[in-house]
């Protein structure tokens, strides 16, 4: 089944589909491969139905109700029904409180480690610029390329930041460039994600606004369709946007006048110390509040990391969501504690 998703995702998912109508027992396994199919192929509305039906058993087992509850929310996120999507998320964390789970090593990652990947990002700045684009490193990347002098490798694509007015034009020299843009999952305004397929890897524009009187910037995610503004993660940032142009090995690039400001204005005064587990979606000190799309995006890959395995994470973007946003938070603090307990128990006996 992985094979013939991976290979051709529709078909994979036509083939679950057909199962499912048929009625009869069908295995979870394939259950969650056809949520998953069916998320990345746009069809939200069929799977939160699904979800809906499954979370509905009288005999639904506890080890499950969390994956349901999953799928649930980030098809209704899909359906730009945020505040709903983050409440079935913190549903799934309740459920992952009482559920049997076993523990995985998360692997390392090294995504980003190819020195290909870095000349891939270096050209693609040149590219921008020579295009008229004032595009530059952003968040993780620029993290990477100052404290580092490379990519951090465990960063899972490459970050640029520029203008709203110029997302269209940077979006028509990458496409001229070999990079293509899938059609997003749920609309974000300020936002474009493409991939290469030659080095298999993800490159996000992130746009910025200035506001009314140009002191500060706005960034984060927005999504569209009129949704207010309490749906949105909003990031601020110091304006005006300050840029020079600076030699680099594909060409001419632009680069922030003062990058470290930058870096601490996401990271905090402690951006130079290295930390693996940081997740800037949802711990950047830049964040507008605790909105609803932030707090999707907290509970979703706290619940994504407990179901894969990975405690160890999860227990980190728990104790990172309770420092920096919700520390009374009641439910929160009770998969800490459940997650604690069950990590102690795979420690030897001294």
């Amino acid at each position: 089944m992985e094979a013939q998703a991976e290979n051709n995702p529709a078909a994979a998912f036509a083939a679950l589909n057909a199962r499912l109508q048929q009625g009869g027992a069908m295995p979870p396994d394939d259950i969650r491969a056809w949520c998953q199919l069916g998320l990345e192929l746009g069809h939200a509305a069929t799977v939160r139905q699904a979800c809906q039906v499954l979370l509905a058993a009288p005999d639904v087992h506890p080890a499950l109700r969390p994956y349901w509850l999953f799928f649930l929310g980030t098809a209704l996120l899909h359906q730009q029904r945020v505040a709903d999507g983050a409440q079935a998320q913190r549903q799934a964390l309740e459920a992952l409180c009482v559920a049997p789970l076993v523990h995985n090593p998360q692997p390392a990652m090294r995504r980003l480690a190819d020195p290909q990947v870095e000349a891939l990002l270096w050209q693609a700045l040149a590219q921008l610029a020579a295009g008229g684009v004032r595009a530059f490193a952003h968040a993780g990347t620029l993290l990477g390329l100052v404290r580092e002098r490379r990519l951090l490798p465990f960063d899972k694509d490459l970050d640029l930041g520029l203008l709203v007015a110029e997302l269209p034009a940077a979006h028509a020299i990458l496409r001229a460039h070999g990079w293509q843009c899938p059609p997003p999952l749920f609309a974000i305004d300020n936002m474009a994600s493409y991939h290469h397929p030659r080095h298999d890897v993800v490159l996000d524009l992130c746009g910025l606004q200035p506001e009314p009187g140009g002191a500060t910037l706005l960034g984060g995610f927005w999504t569209g369709q009129g949704a207010p503004a309490a749906h949105q993660r909003v990031t601020r940032f110091p304006g005006p946007l300050r840029l020079a142009q600076q030699a680099g090995p594909a060409g001419p690039v632009w680069w922030l006048e003062d990058p470290h400001g930058w870096l601490e204005t996401i990271y905090g005064k402690d951006w130079r110390v290295p930390d693996p587990a940081f997740d800037t979606i949802i711990g950047a000190h830049n964040l507008v509040g605790f909105s609803a799309l932030t707090q999707w995006y907290a509970y979703s890959r706290i619940a994504n990391a407990c179901l894969n395995g990975y405690w160890e994470k999860a227990l980190r973007l728990v104790r990172l969501v309770l420092e920096r946003h919700t520390p009374r938070d009641g439910l929160l603090l009770r998969l800490a504690a459940v997650l604690e307990g069950r990590l102690a128990g795979l420690r030897p006996a001294a």
